[in-house]
């Protein structure tokens, strides 16, 4: 099942933006997520951030494969989208044993009511013969957990 999340905050689609593009608040997420931040770019809308993950609750048939965390990168780089929101399309990709883990897909913020409404979809690819589907399904769900501590950074950050 493809990634599809939405989310609604208190804040207007720049607001929301804003912290979704600034160094502490990117800092912090990987912090929720205890991860360790290698490298952090924040270039006006765009970012690149390069974490070690940590693998701790992935399923145990990958447990052997990936040792105790994983190396990642994530790029955002959000644009206007003509409707007083913004978007940006999803690219977080890992290499693991040599092989490419990858999140793809579009991220959107756009106005509703007073607030934002922000949607998540994509897909997860591994390259990986005969676990490659079963593990796209472990990364899904990762990136649910992901979105989710994001989510609950979010609505602390702007309450």
């Amino acid at each position: 099942m493809p990634i599809d999340s939405t989310s609604t905050h208190p804040a207007t689609p720049d607001a929301v933006l804003a912290l979704l593009t600034d160094e502490q608040f990117l800092r912090d997420r990987a912090a929720a997520l205890g991860a360790q931040v290698h490298e952090l770019t924040v270039t006006g809308t765009s970012t690149t951030t390069r974490l070690a993950a940590p693998t701790e609750g992935i399923p145990p048939v990958f447990a052997r494969f990936v040792g105790s965390s994983v190396s990642v990168v994530e790029r955002s780089d959000w644009t206007p989208d003509g409707a007083g929101g913004h978007r940006t399309d999803l690219d977080v990709r890992a290499e693991v044993f040599g092989r490419t883990v990858q999140v793809t897909g579009e991220r959107r913020l756009v106005p509703e009511g007073a607030g934002t409404r922000s949607t998540v979809t994509g897909d997860a690819t591994v390259d990986a013969p005969l676990i490659g589907r079963q593990a796209e399904g472990a990364v899904r769900e990762l990136v649910a957990v992901v979105l989710r501590k994001e989510d609950e950074l979010l609505r602390r950050r702007l309450a």
